[in-house]
């Protein structure tokens, strides 16, 4: 200010005398200096009065911050006791960054020289931010004093340190230089307190290191004793605390030799490493990994997110501390929305974590309180500090709780003794333990006992006598006679089972296992052993027995029970004990037409129907049974008086013609009934049911609705079915069904597609039977299923030899077999059918099942289930005689079917005029329009051929193509065919040659031409 004024002066007098221009420019660069004087030079500000007695100043609000004045700043020093105002001028340490000044003055109005160490901590957590948060920096650059030599800088890793030494009536100003962004707090200390104060802290921290470095070790030495994850994760969450106390503590600098300015990238890390390891323990100890999927991959991602931050400090400590900070809010809000969960569903893990978890959430409160600012003192850091140490001893007390408390009582590292492994397993049984003592004639039984039972406690422990009381009466002897079996005997083991009253009179089976040690003495005689409630089981058992000879749909007996009960009616008649039992078979006219056009639920609520009608007309005595389908049998020994039971026939007649109502319509049903009275000459029950079964089927033949009495004429009739059936078993064990292959042509091209197989038998004396003489006699005897394997595999492997004698890569030959309705719905056909096409290896759609029209209506939801699993496996299906039964254009597009066969009567009747052409043609375009092929049965002649070419039908199969040939005919017919293939393909390609060699000779410098591909269409 004086050197401006001075040259203002000098160029006034130079240029006073008429230079009004120089005038102006001067005083327009006095306005000019006057505006920028409050700019450049700092105010007086107020000294701060030090006192010998004050152990403490906090200067951060006291002193002037200066920001933005840049490298160089003017001072007006603080006045001292004469009350002079000098200036001073001090310059940045470093030029060109701009930093911020703190200016303070301090007086010491004492007569001594007082000593103060002025303290910026590099590093403190108040106020820090969540987001890029202040970690460890320098804060004061330099100080610089209006008076004397620069105050000394002390040496320490965690704070900027210098001495200032006041001398008595002394006021200074000091120019604190900042070397970072934000205001450090600045402390003004004792030396002696400042010292005290820190021994009395390193010991605070030291203790808290001691513990959460002891429970590091504990938690990861227990985890060799008791192999739990939870073990090794929350010593993680130990061990991180104890990296992140190491580094917050100052103690990380004296264990590695690291520089102060590496410490804001280990304590960026340290914090990291602390939210990781608490998402690492959250997923042990709920263990996620035994949830979903998709939580179990999120919960990866989450933790691999977190080890990321400890990577990322390296390269940006602040944004790696900020992302970590921000985390824990993350972590707070799924851990408590997983532990509320789980705690509510009953999971024994969260409801012991909750105490922990909540405290962790007032740890979480509170350190963001201080994070942001509304905390701050030492205090508040210390109890921080405390209680992230009291959070990790309470997780290890609730996981090492946790981990043991299936030992039952006191923390045992080592296996469990016998002793406990059997209370462990008496426990988990849920049986319940019962004692009788023989010198009192007293029993006890476990109190879970008469809960169940709804008896007050107490009511069971009680004397012999007593506890019989509450048994069953059918069982109150058998039990005191095995416990004086066990008194005669001097010990042993008593295995029964008994009832027990409940509160309500009904009864609980249990039963009882128990032991008693050998003793001389009988009334030292001890029984202890297990009584177990088996009532579900006995109630099984008995659903089980019931439903083994009962009918499921009527509750009737069924055939075995009927036979058992009629097989006794015959001894008993036989000993003179009971009258001749007389049996009436009744067989359903026509009620499978009503099961077509109704369906399978009301047919079954037909048979119920008939049921209670039949039911009401005998008498307690009799039996009514259900031997299967239709076919119900009645078994009399309470009449033996003809007359009485020809009427008896009849009014079972009438009342099965009674008409019932279905969906507004009567419906009128009869029966053929076949009677046969015991003569004394059978001597088995099959036998005269057997007979029975003659006499209705006579009245069957005869018309419906009709009665027989069984005659031995009719003896002869129907016997002849005997040996047919039992040749049929020899026959099927020494493979002398034929299987014949009649050919399939595929229409268009009169090319061979695959063959059907047919059965045939060559009875000694009956001559060729077809499979329609003996395929209902394989399915009444249950043969149907091994008569049906074998068919299959003998096919099968025929397949596989067409395929080397005639390979295809496209429309390879296929067989088609025929399923009948009894082995089509058998348990263990699909699984069957899927090993024979995995063991042959044949291509896909090479077998094709032939399913029957009424087969597959009979049970329409089952065959569907049944037959999408065949074609699953490979196998294409076929329905067969389609538009000679019942229908069911509705079921068709359910079917998966690929083909529909044609009955030969329509291919025979399509010549006539009439509407059999039209129906043939309606079926084949509806085949086409649901994306079926067609095969048509019954070709016999070219027209017919030619016809059905011409309408778009793909198959053929008739005598025209040939009859049913052997195995070893067909193997001819595909050599044969081979052969004529291969001569084919040698013409053709000779042929090429010979226009190739020509081509060239008339333009050899022509390309050669590119050979036209070859058709394979062999016939």
């Amino acid at each position: 200010m004086t050197g401006v004024s001075r040259s203002i002066r000098d160029k006034a007098a130079r240029g006073w005398d008429g230079q009004r221009e120089r005038l102006a420019a001067l005083a327009l660069a006095v306005c000019a200096t006057l505006m920028l004087w409050p700019a450049v030079t700092a105010q007086a500000v107020e000294a701060i009065v030090v006192k010998p007695e004050q152990e403490k100043i906090d200067l951060t609000a006291l002193g002037e911050l200066y920001e933005g004045r840049g490298d160089h700043l003017q001072i007006e020093t603080a006045p001292g006791q004469d009350g002079y105002i000098g200036r001073m001028a001090v310059q940045a340490t470093t030029p060109g960054t701009n930093p911020g000044w703190l200016v303070f003055a301090l007086a010491n109005p004492s007569s001594e020289r007082i000593t103060r160490w002025l303290v910026a901590p590099r590093y403190t957590l108040d106020n820090s931010r969540v987001f890029w948060p202040e970690l460890d920096a320098g804060r004061i650059a330099a100080i610089t004093p209006s008076l004397g030599f620069r105050p000394e800088r002390l040496k320490s890793d965690r704070a900027d340190m210098f001495r200032l030494s006041l001398e008595p009536g002394q006021t200074i100003t000091l120019a604190a230089e900042m070397s970072s962004g934000q205001v450090p707090r600045l402390m003004l200390w004792d030396p002696d307190v400042y010292q005290a104060k820190q021994q009395d802290r390193m010991l605070f921290n030291g203790v808290l290191l001691g513990f959460t470095g002891l429970l590091a070790i504990f938690l990861t030495a227990i985890f060799a004793a008791n192999h739990r994850a939870i073990f090794p994760a929350t010593a993680l969450v130990a061990w991180a605390a104890l990296a992140y106390f190491c580094v917050d503590f100052g103690f990380w600098s004296k264990l590695f030799p690291v520089g102060p300015e590496r410490m804001a990238l280990y304590r960026a890390a340290a914090e990291a490493s602390v939210a990781a390891s608490l998402v690492l323990f959250l997923y042990a100890f709920l263990r996620i990994g035994l949830w979903h999927g998709w939580i179990k991959t999120l919960f990866w991602g989450w933790i691999a997110a977190q080890l990321c931050l400890i990577v990322f400090a390296v390269v940006d400590p602040r944004l790696a501390s900020g992302l970590a900070r921000g985390s824990a809010v993350g972590i707070a809000a799924i851990g408590t929305c997983l532990i509320a969960y789980l705690a509510l569903r009953g999971q024994d893990r969260a409801l012991s974590l909750i105490p922990s978890w909540l405290l962790l959430l007032v740890w979480l409160f509170g350190a963001a309180m201080i994070v942001l600012g509304k905390l701050s003192g030492d205090i508040v850091l210390s109890g921080l500090a405390a209680g992230l140490v009291l959070i990790l001893v309470l997780l290890g007390f609730t996981v090492t709780q946790f981990a043991f408390r299936s030992s039952g009582g006191p923390l045992q590292l080592g296996p469990a003794n016998e002793v406990q492994m059997k209370s462990l397993a008496v426990d988990g049984s849920g049986a319940a333990v019962w004692q009788w003592n023989a010198a009192k004639d007293h029993v006890t039984v476990d109190p879970e006992v008469e809960e169940a039972l709804g008896v007050p406690p107490g009511t069971l422990d009680t004397t012999v006598d007593q506890f019989l009381h509450h048994m069953h009466s059918s069982d109150r002897e058998r039990f005191r006679l095995m416990l004086w079996s066990l008194q005669e005997n001097q010990g042993g083991d008593l295995q029964t089972d008994f009832r027990l009253k409940r509160q309500d009179s009904t009864y609980l089976w249990y039963d009882l296992r128990a032991h008693a040690a050998a003793s001389d003495n009988t009334r030292l005689l001890r029984c202890v052993g297990l009584m177990r409630d088996v009532t579900s089981l006995k109630r099984s058992h008995e659903r089980l027995m019931h439903d083994a000879v009962h009918d499921s749909l009527t509750g009737l007996p069924n055939r075995e029970l009927f036979m058992d009960r009629l097989q006794g009616a015959i001894t008993r008649a036989r000993e003179g004990q009971a009258n001749r039992p007389t049996v009436m078979f009744i067989d359903i006219d026509r009620f499978k037409n009503v099961n077509k056009s109704f369906g399978l639920a009301v047919g079954d609520s037909m048979l119920l129907t008939l049921a209670r009608r039949l039911a009401r007309h005998l008498n307690p005595q009799d039996t009514l049974a259900r031997l299967g389908g239709d076919q119900f049998a009645i078994l009399m020994i309470s009449e033996t008086d003809p007359r009485q039971v020809a009427t008896l026939a009849e009014r079972v007649r009438r009342a099965l013609r009674t008409p019932m109502k279905i969906g507004g319509k009567e419906i009128v049903l009869t029966a053929s009934i076949g009677i046969v009275v015991d003569d004394g000459v059978k001597a088995t029950a099959q036998d005269l049911l057997r007979e029975g079964e003659i006499a209705m089927l006579r009245a069957k033949r005869g018309g419906a609705d009709r009665i027989e009495i069984f005659s031995a004429s009719m003896r002869g009739e129907d016997e002849s079915r005997l040996p047919l059936e039992s040749d049929l078993r020899k026959a099927l064990e020494r493979r002398q069904i034929a299987v014949l292959y009649q050919p399939i042509t595929r229409l268009a091209s009169n090319q061979l597609a695959g063959f059907e197989a047919l059965l045939r038998w060559d009875h000694p004396t009956r001559g060729r039977l077809g499979a329609d003489d003996f395929v209902p006699i394989a399915e009444e005897t249950g043969l149907i299923g091994e008569l049906g394997s074998y068919v299959l595999s003998q096919a099968l492997e025929q397949a596989v030899h067409w395929h080397k004698v005639l390979p295809r890569e496209r429309d390879p030959l296929f067989v088609s077999v025929n399923v009948s309705s009894r082995q089509l719905f058998r348990q263990d056909l699909v699984q069957e059918i899927r090993l024979m096409l995995a063991r042959e290896a044949v291509p896909k759609g090479t077998l094709k099942l032939e399913i029957t029209e009424s087969l597959v209506i009979e049970n329409p939801e089952r065959a569907v289930e049944i037959l999408t699993w065949l074609k699953t496996f490979g196998a294409s299906l076929a329905l067969d005689d389609f538009g000679t039964g019942y229908c069911s254009l509705s079921y068709l597009h359910r079917f998966p079917c690929d083909t529909i066969k044609v009955d030969r009567s329509l291919v025979r009747d399509s010549g006539l005029n009439g509407s059999t052409p039209l129906i043939l043609r309606s079926i084949i375009a509806l085949a086409h329009e649901l994306g079926k092929e067609v095969v048509a049965e019954g070709v016999e002649t070219a027209d017919d051929a030619a016809y059905l070419r011409s309408i778009g039908c793909e198959y053929g199969q008739g005598f025209y193509y040939g009859e049913p040939m052997s195995a070893k005919d067909v193997g001819s017919l595909l050599a044969a065919l081979a052969s004529h293939r291969k001569r084919k393909q040698r013409e053709r390609s000779k042929a090429g040659q010979g226009d190739l060699a020509t081509a060239t000779a008339a333009s050899p410098a022509a390309p050669p031409p590119n050979p036209a591909p070859s058709t394979s269409g062999v016939t």
